[in-house]
């Protein structure tokens, strides 16, 4: 199906619907309306465009209280600090958190615990996330999007391949020396761009050796901690095939995702694989790829993945959480979360997967659903920042100066995560 056609066809009928509509009405008795407010969201950027759109339908059609974004694009660790200042002065009224970061932000109690609204349920693996405790009926924070890594692999195009897409390590044991036929994002950088290393990380140690990190499960729910394996010859046997691949010149690495994105397109790039969020296959589109506009790129899931995404949250201070919370009802709805799809993200709600014009429009729609219902969660925890710089300090050197990873390392994860 030309890809004009069906984003056009698909936003006619779901913007034409009346299912879809972001006209909410609040009475104040004596049925007189309330004053108009101005909600702030504080968030980073979105390239894509579909928050943008979502926000301006929201805003035609409801004028009584309209949403103002503040973008915050200074990468992930500015972000985080620029929020948690914001919440702490009462400066936004709403914020889009990471998903890593929603327990430290409740754990301050920056933000406020959220009934579930009247929209179809979510996937599976993300009814627990932002779980209050163990009741089912609270989140600190509704999924907006999710996110989790899948695997684009160029293809010759003559046929469709046969059989599951390789793990991780029969890819990189099938990929020959010296060929950087795979792009991961492995080379951090800049601290904005550690944590897309961390989750390459995690995915290759946990495809490698399982129980690195363990599933969620009604045990570990609330201890990040007994997630994280404490045993240090796992986590050397389960990156010690990562660091060989680097090594003898497998692995074309990357600081990040667009870069990775970029090499990956690169006229004559070696890379026949990609490690990359589900969006970049909707960039490499918008950028004309020859080899995606020919059909030759598949996205796949990734065996083992790891979950990502962002998460809407009213701020404690906000004034309006009672009108704050029906915005985020309204861009977390079914019908809003096929526009995300439309625009490359990832959706949260099971209507998504399941529409069948959207499933023609974004043929790996299923892939995407699979990875994020068999997704890895990182360990959520107020300190899982300084968990992630553990991971980062201690991994990069054992990949790249030959430093062996030592019992510091296991002692230091499990102190973040403490």
């Amino acid at each position: 199906m030309p890809e004009q056609y069906s984003r056009r066809s698909f936003f006619s009928g779901v913007l034409a619907t009346g299912t879809f509509t972001a006209a909410t009405f609040y009475l104040m008795p004596g049925g007189r309306r309330p004053p108009s407010v101005e909600l702030t969201l504080a968030t980073g950027a979105d390239p894509t465009g579909a928050r943008d759109l979502l926000i301006s339908i929201w805003n035609r059609n409801n004028p009584q209280t309209v949403v103002r974004v503040e973008t915050i694009a200074v990468g992930s660790g500015d972000e985080r600090q620029i929020m948690l200042e914001k919440a702490r002065q009462g400066s936004a009224d709403l914020l889009n958190l990471d998903i890593i970061d929603v327990p430290e932000f409740a754990d301050q109690k920056l933000i406020v615990a959220l009934p579930l609204g009247d929209n179809g349920p979510l996937l599976p693996s993300l009814r627990g996330i932002h779980r209050v405790g163990t009741d089912d009926s609270h989140y600190w924070a509704v999924p907006f999007n999710t996110d989790v890594g899948m695997l684009f692999a160029r293809t010759d195009g003559d046929a469709e391949p046969s059989g599951p897409p390789p793990s991780l390590p029969e890819l990189l044991d099938a990929v020959p020396d010296g060929s950087q036929q795979f792009i991961g994002q492995l080379r951090p950088s800049v601290s904005a761009y550690y944590e897309a290393f961390v989750v390459n990380v995690l995915e290759h140690a946990a495809a490698q050796r399982p129980g690195v990190l363990k599933p969620v499960d009604d045990s570990t729910a609330g201890a990040a901690a007994e997630r994280v394996s404490e045993d240090l010859d796992l986590w050397r046997s389960a990156l010690t095939p990562l660091r060989e691949a680097i090594g003898t010149g497998r692995v074309l690495t990357s600081g990040d995702e667009a870069d990775s994105r970029d090499r990956f397109a690169a006229p004559g790039s070696p890379a026949r694989y990609m490690r990359n969020w589900p969006v970049k296959y909707r960039e490499l589109q918008q950028l004309g790829n020859p080899d995606v506009r020919t059909g030759r790129v598949r996205v796949d899931q990734l065996t083992v993945g790891v979950l990502g995404g962002q998460s809407l949250a009213v701020v404690a201070r906000s004034p309006y959480a009672d009108r704050a919370r029906a915005f985020i009802d309204f861009v977390t709805s079914d019908d809003a979360q096929k526009i995300l799809a439309m625009h490359g993200l990832a959706p949260t709600s099971i209507a998504a997967y399941n529409d069948p014009n959207l499933r023609a429009a974004v043929p790996h729609l299923g892939a995407i659903r699979a990875a994020v219902e068999q997704a890895l969660p990182r360990p959520a925890h107020r300190n899982y920042r300084r968990f992630s710089d553990v991971v980062k300090e201690h991994v990069e050197q054992f990949l790249y100066q030959g430093t062996d990873l030592g019992p510091r390392f296991i002692d230091e994860m499990l102190t973040a995560l403490d």
